[in-house]
């Protein structure tokens, strides 16, 4: 179900999703919106791919949350609504938020806004890179998400995490999902993201993003 929400003024100013076996996404919605705004809005996409994972314990949130905000502008570049720059772009951005800071644990035991949702999207895109470098670009983690639907794990039902990480490494032929977690769940890991986005060929200059295509990893972005 979906409930719109009006408020006097214009645009989207939140959403939140709800799971059970009739879930609900519920928008507050301006009521001066134009179609324009909405076509250019990330919240309704970011909320529906809640639909598309399976509800789990409330340690797990950044699983939930980092999906979501991963896949949204990934969504929205495939409908055309966003180019890879502006997606790269985001991502460079953003990401930084989602590194451990001095006192934090491990994904599991730091719930915090910066760790739950950038840091939940560093670990699928860790994971999105290093399912295509062992596969050779043969899958990627969409594969591992869409094989969790299949297998049923959708916001109608409550599962143990470890069940849809483990399906979803099988439907890619490689561990990397359970073997990430278990990395990063309990211990505060610490990424160089200025190495990684030179590996993959993304430069931000003056707020543009540039791509390099004879960088090591280039293959596997434009992928």
């Amino acid at each position: 179900r979906l409930l719109l929400v009006s408020f006097r003024g214009a645009g989207v100013r939140s959403g939140a999703t709800y799971g059970g076996q009739t879930p609900l996404i519920k928008v507050s919605v301006g009521e001066f919106t134009s179609v324009a705004m909405l076509q250019r809005d990330w919240v309704l996409t970011h909320e529906m791919v809640h639909l598309a994972f399976p509800s789990v314990p409330q340690a797990h949130h950044w699983i939930e949350e980092g999906l979501a905000t991963y896949v949204e502008p990934l969504a929205r570049h495939a409908a055309g609504q966003l180019s890879a720059e502006v997606v790269w772009r985001d991502l460079v951005e953003g990401l930084p938020k989602g590194l451990p800071r001095p006192g934090d644990k491990g994904l599991d035991h730091t719930p915090t806004w910066g760790r739950t949702y950038w840091g939940g999207a560093l670990f699928c895109l860790l994971a999105d890179i290093e399912i295509r470098q062992r596969t050779n670009n043969r899958y990627g983690l969409r594969d591992a998400l869409r094989a969790i639907v299949a297998a049923g794990g959708s916001m109608r039902v409550r599962w143990p995490l470890v069940r849809a990480l483990e399906i979803g490494d099988q439907a890619i032929e490689v561990p990397v999902l359970m073997e990430l977690y278990a990395r990063m769940k309990a211990t505060p890991v610490a990424i160089d993201l200025v190495d990684l986005w030179r590996r993959l060929g993304v430069k931000l200059q003056e707020d543009v993003v540039l791509f390099e295509e004879e960088a090591p990893l280039a293959s596997i972005r434009r992928a």
